[in-house]
């Protein structure tokens, strides 16, 4: 039976739903820094401008985001105060984007922009999407953050995470992938698109002419590759270059492509073949894609945190030590103390205090510890 497992580390949480060795879906979660997706707002509109189809909402102090004319910007006018949904987080170096429709929300008016309703988690966004699965927590303290409505449906783990599911969440951290057919898929994304590119690392086999084994690679290879775009949430447009194929070879490969992005719920589509032959994909953005999290100076910060946690765990009777001094970049340093969550997980973990302190010297790769 497939289950949803909840893998933490400190200041952050893998959310892996499982079926014996196969990793169906995944999310990583920030428990002390959300990414704001379906937040709900009481924002007051700054900047209505036609000719960009929408209106700059202020939400908060130094939060803002941008409500599009037919998501109900439309007649709105400076000054005017509403309530708004953010349907899509911040990234890719842009601001969130926000909506009105579905919201029967009613509150007392206010002169101040606020935030009225955080949105559902990562793991709740999962856990309804495979709804009855059980959730499989490895550490009890984790039930404080996981939803009451939730509880019925948690079981603490017996056993670690099955290492084989471990390792595929480990590669989706990296940039290429192996595919069958002794295929390898490389992934760059950049502020305007995802670039795929597909290679092939073996020769075909005799018995076959080379367009037919080239064909027969492809159409094996891209369900794989489709599964680990949902996996790691890449979104917006997406290009992928095929392995070999003329133009019109590759377009047969059209049915294949569609059947394996209908198993992904955010509904991307298969828009067709460029004249180079790439293949054009569209998936909706919603929450930051895997690698903006894992990039960002918040996911660099408390990457080094699971790195200090075992360096210091290491040192001989270091439960005598009471006070360990974190030095980082001065942008990590600002990210990782925006999230009390990380830094008490931390302490909870290592039984110690957490000073954290900026060091301007240090490179962004660049941290130190010390204890006493």
């Amino acid at each position: 039976m497939p289950q949803i497992w909840v893998i933490s580390a400190p200041g952050l949480i893998h959310i892996a739903v499982t079926h014996h060795d196969t990793l169906l879906d995944y999310a990583l979660w920030y428990p002390g820094f959300p990414d704001g997706f379906g937040d709900i707002y009481y924002g007051r509109v700054t900047a209505h401008l036609p000719a960009l189809g929408g209106a700059f909402i202020l939400l908060g102090k130094n939060i803002s985001g941008f409500l599009p004319d037919n998501a109900g910007a439309k007649n709105l006018h400076n000054g005017d105060k509403i309530i708004v949904k953010v349907s899509r987080s911040a990234q890719n170096g842009k601001n969130v984007r926000l909506d009105t429709k579905n919201l029967s929300i009613n509150i007392q008016k206010s002169t101040e922009t606020h935030l009225i309703q955080q949105g559902p988690s990562p793991l709740e966004d999962l856990s309804r999407f495979w709804e009855n699965l059980p959730i499989i927590i490895d550490d009890p303290h984790l039930i404080h953050i996981i939803p009451s409505s939730l509880h019925n449906r948690v079981q603490i783990a017996q056993t670690s995470c099955p290492s084989i599911i471990s390792e595929q969440i480990e590669t989706l951290m990296e940039s290429s992938v192996k595919l069958p057919k002794g295929i390898q898929a490389s992934i760059t994304p950049t502020p305007a698109l995802v670039a795929i590119d597909m290679d092939s690392v073996s020769h075909s086999q005799e018995n076959q002419t080379k367009i037919k084994a080239q064909f027969d690679a492809n159409r094996i290879a891209l369900p794989p590759l489709l599964h680990q775009i949902k996996l790691r949430n890449l979104s917006g447009a997406i290009f992928i270059d095929l392995i070999g194929l003329p133009i019109k070879k590759r377009r047969l490969l059209q049915q294949d492509i569609n059947d394996a992005l209908a198993n992904d719920p955010l509904s991307p589509r298969l828009l067709g073949f460029t004249h180079l032959g790439l293949a054009e994909i569209v998936r909706m953005r919603k929450r930051p894609p895997l690698h903006e999290l894992l990039t960002s100076d918040h996911g660099k910060a408390v990457k080094i945190l699971a790195k200090v946690m075992l360096e210091f765990n290491s040192v001989n009777h270091h439960y005598r030590y009471h006070l360990l001094k974190l030095k980082l970049h001065p942008h990590l340093y600002q990210a990782l103390l925006k999230d009390e969550y990380a830094i008490k997980d931390f302490e909870r973990r290592c039984s110690i205090s957490l000073q954290l302190k900026a060091d301007l010297t240090f490179k962004p790769q660049e941290w130190d510890f010390s204890y006493e």
